[in-house]
């Protein structure tokens, strides 16, 4: 359903960039009187179009991958040059309605048609090239968290939305392992989406294996999945959502076990007598037989420990306070990745990024903290996001 409506609203949008396009060339010189010329800007226009379709449908391989790639930057000037004309043409609007400009003006002009279609251009290409180049760059996050009860303080990092596949691949996983090790952590959790759902279009499987290997941490690094981690065909980079039950493939599952990464699948752990480490499966995808996951009441652990939950979606918070958890690590929102989505994820999620305390049962208090995530959903671009590891200090008030 979700890939059906994601369609018409993206042939809807290229069709009204079409007619723009349109108009603004006819503002230069006019090509169009010959009809020879305007069946040829059409079907140019109707190829671009159909390539998400054609992605869609091709075969693994380099061709793919190189489309991939593509796309995910094409979607995100596309997504801004869409956002830069919807305020152009508004603005437009309001200017005629108080007759600040004359009725047929401004875009009927040609001259000022000719400078608003490149300027828009400009602008659009401007914002885009600093998503790219921003959502290449990893920083670090620092949040001091207290755990009412006795332990040894200590440092957790915490990864998510590593989404490796067509727009992540081994440079960034080498990148994130060295910035992780120079925090020194105790522990290292990742929180989900390490995948982006199909494993053939990892870069390099033998280089990611090599990074994750590097990371040094005193307890290790573990992981749980996210709704990302499922065998999955992708339209524009966003889950298709068609067939049934969606299971993770088995080629992930290897590759996180010879990377050294232990992954937890709706159980807990406790490590080195120290804290018990919980990993959900994801809410959305559990990617199992019977698709459904364990109530997180259902999950037996050990609460006189300190408790840490690993849950892709920071979702049921309430439920995993009453449960006992201490700190929830998630991740799943991006943040809302680029504008103007990061404006709306507030309303969606309860956190849907930094660190929040929850009220549980008998006095409880949990620590929420989701990041903003390494990788990238969909277009290649984060505007007024980052992406992050998140440098959790933990200490304990007994």
């Amino acid at each position: 359903m979700f890939a059906i409506i994601f369609l018409l609203i993206y042939l809807g949008l290229h069709v009204l960039l079409c007619m723009d396009t349109y108009y603004w060339i006819k503002a230069f010189r006019n090509p169009f009187k010959r009809i020879v010329v305007k069946i040829v800007f059409f079907v140019i226009f109707a190829f671009l179009t159909s390539l998400i379709l054609v992605n869609f449908f091709l075969p693994g391989g380099p061709l793919k991958m190189i489309l991939s790639r593509g796309m995910n930057y094409y979607q995100g000037f596309i997504i801004n040059l869409m956002m830069v004309l919807v305020i152009v043409h508004f603005a437009a609007l309001i200017l005629k309605l108080f007759k600040i400009i004359p009725k047929k003006g401004y875009f009927w002009l040609n001259r000022k048609k000719c400078i608003a279609g490149i300027c828009c251009i400009a602008i659009s290409l401007g914002f885009s090239v600093y998503g790219f180049i921003n959502a290449n760059i990893i920083r670090t996050t620092p949040y001091n968290v207290t755990i009412d009860k006795k332990g040894e303080d200590m440092k957790i990092v915490l990864i998510a939305d590593l989404h490796m596949g067509y727009s992540i691949g081994v440079r960034n996983i080498r990148d994130m392992a060295e910035k992780i090790n120079r925090l020194d952590a105790d522990l290292v959790c990742i929180a989900g989406d390490i995948f982006d759902n199909d494993y053939d279009s990892i870069d390099d499987p033998e280089g990611i294996k090599e990074a994750f290997l590097s990371i040094k941490s005193r307890y290790g690094v573990y992981a749980c999945w996210g709704n990302h981690d499922v065998e999955e065909k992708l339209i524009g980079g966003f889950p298709a959502g068609f067939g049934g039950i969606k299971k993770h493939d088995p080629r992930m599952q290897e590759l996180l076990e010879q990377s050294g990464i232990i992954l937890l699948e709706d159980e807990a752990i406790t490590v080195d007598n120290k804290f018990t480490l919980i990993g959900r499966l994801d809410k959305e995808q559990p990617g199992n037989d019977h698709d459904s996951r364990l109530d997180i009441s259902e999950i037996q652990f050990n609460t006189n420990l300190p408790v840490i939950c690993m849950d892709h979606e920071p979702a049921e918070l309430d439920e995993k306070a009453d449960a006992g958890v201490d700190l929830d690590l998630g991740g799943h929102t991006h943040n809302g990745q680029f504008f103007p989505l990061n404006l709306g994820i507030g309303l969606m999620w309860e956190n849907p990024a930094g660190h929040i305390k929850v009220d549980g049962e008998n006095d409880h208090v949990m620590h929420s903290v989701v990041t903003e995530g390494l990788g990238v959903y969909g277009p290649f671009m984060r505007t007024f996001t980052k992406a992050e590891i998140v440098e959790i200090n933990v200490t304990f008030a007994r």
